[in-house]
């Protein structure tokens, strides 16, 4: 499978190698799993970069994925994990998924030596404020931007020394993470440094704009909480490969050790599956995008409402709705409709059943989607 980029962007990339024992969880070069990490998918996780979190932790021969709830974390299910990652969404959506009790599980997790990796809203939750903020970091958001935007983000000499970075710019997928600015709250055992702001936006056009309220404000912070360490960014570095060595920065700076991600490729004749991303519910939403991942006859296309505009549903050939998004939002209920009346395939379970046009499909999660897939198209 070949991701797909948005932009073609010329940087640096570091990696690290290692000789390990055969793990056939993975699709790359099978190596053993060194490090347990595991990604919150309850309410708040969302859209593609969710999906992407998922799939990037459990491909790595580097990793071994846990996929976590509220109901598990507040269960211990922390215990054990050399890091959390926090994936963009809605930063209110995880705090109250999480409780009050997780949100305590999950400062102790990092107070006692635990990693932390957050993007976009993963990062607003840990930020200091007086309503659902996990009040870790003494950073609050003056703003954000609700459009998907594609800014230049400018490291600090501190940011590029704590993650080995010689890059003094890079380009990054935005949409909706903070504008941060530090407050004069004093977090205990909290030490953390700006290492990346927003440098200007970019446009569509390539012009550089440099009379938005981002501009000047911190987009990436990372230090110490207690014994533990934490890497946040309003950006969306796991979207494209061309970022993925910020992601590699982050997990080396929290753990010390490094991690790869195998390069995807589509198999000639592959089924291209659209996968609905927008309204990640839980678990079993996590657990059936991996299980279309893993299939190498299929050519998994994450979409979103961004990609219904950017026509990413034009050449799929079926898709695979999860939530009742599709009945709710107009925009997107017109789209899968649309794609249903030119012949496209719709499949769906859960609260996606729903949204289904006529002719869609109804079925269980899981390798039940999978199935539902192959029995659609037997030839391929």
């Amino acid at each position: 499978m070949k991701r797909v980029l948005g932009f073609a962007l010329v940087v640096a990339v570091f990696c690290g190698c290692s000789t390990t024992k055969v793990d056939a969880t993975t699709h790359a070069t099978p190596r053993e799993a060194t490090l347990k990490v595991g990604v919150y998918a309850d309410r708040g996780p969302g859209g593609i970069g969710a999906v992407e979190w998922f799939r990037l932790v459990e491909e790595s021969p580097d990793m071994q994925l846990k996929l976590l709830d509220g109901a598990s974390v507040r269960a211990g299910g922390l215990d054990g994990l050399d890091v959390l990652v926090m994936p963009g969404g809605n930063s209110m959506a995880e705090f109250e998924s999480l409780g009050t009790n997780g949100v305590a599980k999950m400062k102790d997790f990092i107070r006692k030596g635990g990693g932390y990796i957050g993007t976009c809203a993963g990062c607003c939750l840990l930020m200091d404020g007086p309503k659902k903020r996990a009040n870790v970091i003494p950073w609050n958001t003056r703003g954000s931007e609700p459009d998907l935007l594609f800014p230049r983000f400018k490291l600090t000499d501190a940011g590029r020394s704590a993650l080995n970075i010689t890059n003094k710019t890079v380009v990054m997928r935005y949409h909706g993470g903070p504008f941060m600015w530090p407050t004069t709250n004093r977090v205990e055992g909290a030490n953390f440094e700006l290492w990346g702001t927003f440098d200007a936006e970019a446009t569509f056009k390539g012009a550089l704009n440099k009379k938005k309220s981002m501009y000047g404000a911190a987009a990436i912070v990372g230090g110490t909480y207690g014994k533990g360490r934490v890497f946040v960014t309003s950006a969306h570095p796991e979207y494209w490969d061309s970022t993925l060595y910020i992601i590699k920065a982050a997990f080396k700076y929290v753990t010390g050790s490094d991690v790869e991600f195998p390069a995807r490729f589509r198999k000639p004749r592959a089924i291209s599956v659209g996968f609905l991303a927008k309204g990640i519910s839980g678990v079993t939403t996590a657990e059936t995008a991996l299980a279309l991942a893993r299939e190498q006859d299929f050519d998994l296309v994450l979409i979103d409402k961004d990609g219904i505009f950017m026509r990413r549903m034009d050449n799929i050939d079926v898709l695979v709705v999860t939530s009742d998004v599709a009945k709710s939002d107009k925009t997107i209920a017109k789209a899968v409709k649309a794609f249903a009346a030119r012949g496209g395939k719709v499949i769906a379970y859960g609260s996606g059943v729903k949204a289904l046009p006529e002719g869609g499909i109804a079925c269980e999660p899981r390798e039940g989607v999978v199935k539902a897939i192959h029995s659609l198209f037997p030839g391929k």
